[in-house]
C-alpha cells in the first residue's frame, strides 16, 4: 500500500437557505458523469486522467487501481491527511477507465445553476416560466460553489454582482477576489482577469430587479432559443427567449396600500392548488420586473394552452386583489410550424399540383389531338399487351408453328383530326394516277394490235 498524505482545505456540506443559488456542476472522483464510461472505476481498475485536465478534481479518500496515468496540468485535489492511493497488482489485464475532459461552462449561463425549492428545502433545476436573468444569482442572493467546481467560464465580463460568494467554505467577496488571483483560481475561473466582483446594493427583490440591464445580454449569449409551437409568443421580462404561455403584469405604482411579494405568493400558490386545472400540468413563476409584478405561466410538457385555462381560472382573485388593473396576455392556439424537410415537401407537392392543373388547362382549351390520342391508347390496350410488341412466340400455343397477331383495330380511333394534306403528295399521286391509266390503255391497244398466228 502506498500512501499520500497532504495538506487539504475540508469541503464541508452546506446548509441549503432560499437566498442563493448552486452551482450544479462539479468534479468529484465519485461523480459517474465525470466518467466516459458514465461508471465510477471499480477498485483494481487502470485509471487515466487526460492530460490536460485544467481543473481540480476532488478525490475521495481511499483509491484502489491496477495503474494510473496523472495529468500533465491540473491538480488532484485529496480530502485530508488519511488519504490511501492503493496499487493492486492483478495479472488480469482490464480495461482502463477514462475521465471526462472537463468542459469550460459559461457563468452567465442560465442552465449552470440550481435554486433552492422553499418547500422541500432542496436544490432543485429551475423551471421554464422562469426569466433567464433570475436563473443567475441575484444581486441580493449568494452564489455557492461546492465541492471541487468544475471550470467557470467568466467570458471576460465586466463583473459579477452577488451578495456575497462561497468557495470550499471560503466566504466573502474578499476572500473570492484573493483565490481568482492564485493559481489553483486559475484552474476554476476562466477568462476573468479584469472581472469586477461587486457586491449588490439591493438586499430585497421588491425593491430593486434581479440584474442590472447588461447582464440580460451576457445572458442571452449564452442561450439557443427553441421555436415556439403557438400562434402568438410571449416575451416576459427577462426572458431571452419567446415562449408560449400566459402573463400578467401590474404596475405596483398603482397599487393601492403596501404589496408583499411573499404574501402575494402564498396566496397564490393556494389558488393554483384549489384550481381545476392539475397543477401538475403547468410551471409558474413569480417577480418583481422594473416596478412591475410579473407572473409567468407556463405547461409543463407540449403546448396545449393549460396555462391559459389556469390563469382564466385566477381571474376572480386578481380582479378583488388588484383594484386599479391589470394585463393579461395569452399565447393564443398551438401549432406545428414546419420544419425544414417537411417544408421542402410541401413546396415540390404545391409545385407538382398546380403543374397538373395547368397541364390539364392546356390539353383541354388548346391541344385537341392529345385526349383522342390517350383515348385510342387505353381502348387499344391489346395491342401493346400483344406479343408483337412485348413477344415474338406464343408460349401457350400448342402447335409447333409460331402465331403473331399483328392485326390493329382502328375502330377505336374517333374523330381524330390528326391528318395531314401534302399539295405535293397530291399532285403526284394524280400525275401517278394519269400515267397510270394511260400505260394501261397503251398496253391494252398493243394487246389489240397483236395477232396470234399458228403454224400447222
Amino acid at each position: 500500500m502506498i500512501s499520500l498524505k497532504t495538506f487539504v482545505a475540508l469541503i464541508p456540506i452546506i446548509e441549503i437557505i432560499s437566498t442563493y443559488k448552486i452551482w450544479q456542476h462539479n468534479l468529484h472522483f465519485d461523480n459517474p458523469r465525470n466518467w466516459i464510461s458514465g461508471k465510477v472505476p471499480s477498485p483494481g481498475q487502470p485509471i487515466h486522467f487526460p492530460a490536460k485536465l485544467n481543473a481540480i478534481v476532488n478525490l475521495p479518500e481511499t483509491v484502489s487501481v491496477q495503474s494510473i496515468i496523472l495529468p500533465q496540468t491540473g491538480v488532484l485535489l485529496v480530502p485530508g491527511a488519511d488519504f490511501s492511493l492503493v496499487f493492486e497488482n492483478e495479472p488480469k489485464h482490464r480495461e482502463p477507465a477514462s475521465f471526462e475532459t472537463p468542459v469550460r461552462r459559461p457563468y452567465y449561463g442560465s442552465d449552470s445553476w440550481l435554486i433552492v425549492d422553499e418547500s422541500t428545502n432542496t436544490p432543485v433545476y429551475p423551471n421554464s416560466a422562469m426569466p433567464h436573468t433570475e436563473r443567475i444569482p441575484c444581486q441580493f442572493e449568494k452564489a455557492i460553489f461546492s465541492g471541487s467546481p468544475a471550470p467557470v467560464d467568466l467570458q471576460y465580463h465586466e463583473a459579477i454582482i452577488v451578495k456575497n460568494i462561497n468557495y470550499a467554505n471560503n466566504e466573502g467577496l474578499d476572500e473570492f477576489r484573493h483565490f481568482l488571483s492564485t493559481e489553483l483560481g486559475q484552474f476554476v475561473f476562466f477568462n476573468g482577469e479584469e472581472t469586477l466582483i461587486k457586491e449588490g446594493k439591493c438586499g430585497s427583490p421588491e425593491k430593486c430587479p434581479c440584474q442590472p440591464e447588461w447582464v440580460k445580454s451576457a445572458v442571452c449569449a449564452n442561450e439557443v432559443c427553441d421555436v415556439p409551437r403557438c400562434l402568438k409568443p410571449i416575451v416576459p421580462v427577462g426572458h431571452c427567449c419567446a415562449i408560449c404561455g400566459s402573463m400578467l403584469t401590474m404596475d405596483l405604482i398603482n397599487f393601492g396600500g403596501k404589496f408583499e411579494l411573499g404574501d402575494f405568493s402564498r396566496k397564490l400558490e393556494r389558488k393554483i392548488a384549489a384550481s381545476q386545472v392539475d397543477e401538475s400540468l403547468v410551471d409558474y413563476h413569480v417577480s418583481v420586473q422594473n416596478d412591475a409584478l410579473q407572473l409567468v405561466i407556463v405547461d409543463v410538457k407540449d403546448y396545449d394552452e393549460k396555462s391559459i385555462q389556469m390563469m382564466r381560472s385566477l381571474e376572480p382573485f386578481f380582479l378583488k386583489l388588484f383594484l386599479n388593473g391589470h394585463n393579461i396576455v395569452h399565447s393564443g392556439r398551438p401549432y406545428v410550424p414546419y420544419e425544414s424537410g417537411q417544408l421542402f415537401l410541401v413546396v415540390f407537392l404545391s409545385l407538382l399540383m398546380v403543374s397538373i392543373f395547368f397541364t390539364i388547362i392546356y390539353v383541354y382549351y388548346y391541344d385537341d389531338n392529345m385526349i383522342p390520342r390517350v383515348t385510342a391508347l387505353i381502348r387499344n390496350r391489346q395491342f401493346f399487351l400483344s406479343p408483337f410488341v412485348f413477344a415474338r412466340f406464343d408460349p401457350n400455343n400448342d402447335n409447333e408453328e409460331s402465331t403473331v397477331d399483328i392485326n390493329f383495330n382502328p375502330s377505336g380511333v374517333e374523330n381524330l383530326n390528326s391528318s395531314f394534306n401534302n399539295p405535293m403528295f397530291e399532285e403526284n399521286a394524280k400525275e401517278a394516277s394519269t400515267s397510270g391509266e394511260t400505260g394501261i390503255k397503251d398496253e391494252q391497244e398493243l394487246y389489240v394490235d397483236v395477232e396470234l398466228k399458228s403454224h400447222n
